[in-house]
């Protein structure tokens, strides 16, 4: 009966999450380094300490692996923290600039995980499917920031997509990457901007 105690649960938890993370953090070096296709199950499991079998009974597959690798970057980008921030503001202006912050911390700390979903897509429909969960879950996040900014009575027609678009990494790539800006000027720069786009 001790299994039912409420430390030894807790305990366990923390102790499947950290072997969950520490396979996907092997996986996600081994992808950026290897590419997808050419990372066997057999080798994450090696690189992350752990059996070929323990990996199918977390994710079932491979592209369960991928997929887990949604949420590790939204847990590595901080977004259920800055949903919740979300959640206690009223204030357009404000909403808006969280929505900057998730796009530099996304793409700040989880680039990575971003350009393989981006590049592999072309040719891999475990890829394609996986970036799709992570546009959709972006989508719904947007949407979630739109309805509350709805309320204050200044919202533009078609916030939601002109903010995806804004918010893409085509564009992050093109300020940050090709001209050079820093990311604290991409967030600024991305704040005024769908301050400016969206807010009438």
């Amino acid at each position: 009966m001790s299994a039912d105690l409420p430390g030894i649960v807790r305990l366990r938890d923390r102790r499947e999450a950290l072997t969950l993370r520490t396979i996907l953090t092997a996986a996600r070096g081994l992808f950026a380094e290897r590419g997808y296709a050419r990372t066997p199950i057999r080798l994450i499991a090696q690189e992350a300490g752990v059996s070929p079998q323990t990996i199918y009974a977390h994710f079932g597959s491979k592209a369960g692996v991928l997929g887990g690798l949604v949420d590790l970057l939204d847990d590595e980008a901080g977004i259920p923290d800055l949903v919740a921030e979300a959640r206690r503001t009223e204030d357009p202006v404000a909403l808006l600039g969280l929505l900057a912050t998730v796009a530099r911390q996304v793409r700040e700390r989880c680039g990575d995980i971003v350009t393989m979903l981006s590049s592999g897509a072309a040719v891999d429909p475990d890829i394609v499917a996986t970036q799709a969960e992570g546009a959709r879950r972006n989508r719904l996040g947007v949407e979630m920031v739109m309805d509350r900014v709805r309320k204050s009575g200044r919202l533009a027609p078609r916030a939601t997509d002109i903010a995806v678009a804004l918010m893409s990494a085509d564009v992050h790539a093109s300020l940050v990457t090709e001209a050079g800006w820093s990311h604290d000027d991409y967030e600024a720069w991305l704040k005024d901007t769908l301050v400016a786009s969206l807010l009438r």
